[in-house]
């Protein structure tokens, strides 16, 4: 646990929100070309650590399909997700976040044009650190409108560090926007650099992205954006990251666990009539799950059953059912892809 941080200018990408949404508040706007290493997907950032591999937030991929995570540009260059890791402890919650608020993601294609971030040691924190993100730019309850609130373009702001101490000071009485708690040996804090209108802070969508040392031509990645305060920093909460030197070894591993993704939809099969057992199957993982979690649902959003089995009842006649999938293992959780055509059938009258 580090105890003693320097000034870390931070140019906030991004609060925790497990539902991302719109840029950092304050700061300024940047072109993507100025930092080529910063991906976004799946409505949170990223950062490009190894030519094929991504480092994010743990609860931007957790509970998600591949095809949620989309396609990515980075730097110019296109690609896609192939699997992801969480932490191993991903288990252990923080409030609604996950505790260690880390996760890995894999690229179809290495991209070699563009020069991955500098994992950032144990050092004491620099002068300046800059974040960016594509979240919310304007703090809830400011009044501003939709428009201003959700621009989606990419910013920066400057942010202030803060010792373990004054983080576990200013949270020792408050909770963060999912009922989070700080912990110093996980996370770094950072807060508006004077206190004074404009504020700046990271807020909803800027999830996962990087506060960094340095210059974006050579980036030192010092935290991952994790959560804060519900007012975006009009609180004067300081904003909270993952602290990178404490992961390194998990976000450098070559051989992580791997969550049970796949690209195939979850699939009925049996009778679609009363009395009948139908079977909700799921297949294709790459990484084989340890636990599949089946809820069955009635049209109409209904909840009917759990389980990998249910069977048909009278009031089901004429109706539809839908089943859902989530597989887990020690790499993770992640929900099997949905089919209007597979995982989903009418029962006979």
């Amino acid at each position: 646990m580090r105890t003693a941080r320097t000034a870390l200018l931070a140019a906030l990408a991004g609060l925790a929100a497990a539902t991302p949404a719109g840029a950092v508040i304050g700061g300024q706007v940047i072109e993507p070309s100025a930092v080529p290493w910063f991906a976004y997907t799946g409505g949170c950032g990223a950062m490009l650590v190894a030519p094929d591999r991504l480092v994010t937030a743990s609860h931007c991929v957790a509970h998600r399909r591949l095809q949620d995570l989309g396609g990515i540009n980075i730097g110019g260059a296109m690609t896609s997700v192939t699997r992801f890791a969480m932490y191993p402890s991903w288990r252990r919650d923080n409030g609604g976040n996950v505790l260690d608020d880390v996760a890995i993601m894999q690229v179809a294609q290495p991209v070699t044009a563009v020069t991955p971030v500098t994992l950032g040691g144990d050092t004491a924190l620099p002068a300046e650190a800059r974040i960016v993100g594509r979240g919310r730019a304007a703090a809830p309850g400011s009044g501003a409108s939709l428009q201003r609130t959700f621009v989606g373009n990419l910013r920066e702001a400057i942010l202030r560090p803060m010792t373990d101490a004054e983080c576990a000071t200013a949270w020792k009485r408050r909770k963060g926007n999912s009922g989070e708690r700080f912990d110093g040996t996980r996370m770094v804090c950072a807060i508006d650099i004077d206190g004074r209108p404009p504020l700046s802070s990271g807020c909803n969508g800027d999830s996962g992205g990087p506060l960094y040392a340095a210059t974006p031509d050579a980036p030192v990645l010092i935290g991952i954006v994790s959560w804060g305060g519900a007012g975006c920093g009009a609180d004067h909460l300081p904003s909270v990251f993952a602290d990178v030197q404490h992961y390194r070894d998990f976000i450098t591993n070559p051989s992580p666990a791997w969550a049970p993704t796949t690209a195939t939809a979850a699939q009925i099969k049996g009778r679609r009539r009363v009395g009948a057992t139908l079977t909700c199957m799921a297949s294709g993982f790459a990484t084989a799950p340890t636990k599949l979690a089946v809820l069955w649902n009635r049209q109409g959003g209904q909840r009917v059953g759990r389980g990998k089995t249910y069977t048909v009842r009278k009031s089901d006649r004429g109706r539809k059912l839908a089943c859902s999938i989530e597989a887990s293992n020690d790499g993770g959780v992640a929900s099997v892809p949905f089919s209007n055509r597979l995982s989903v059938v009418r029962i006979a009258r």
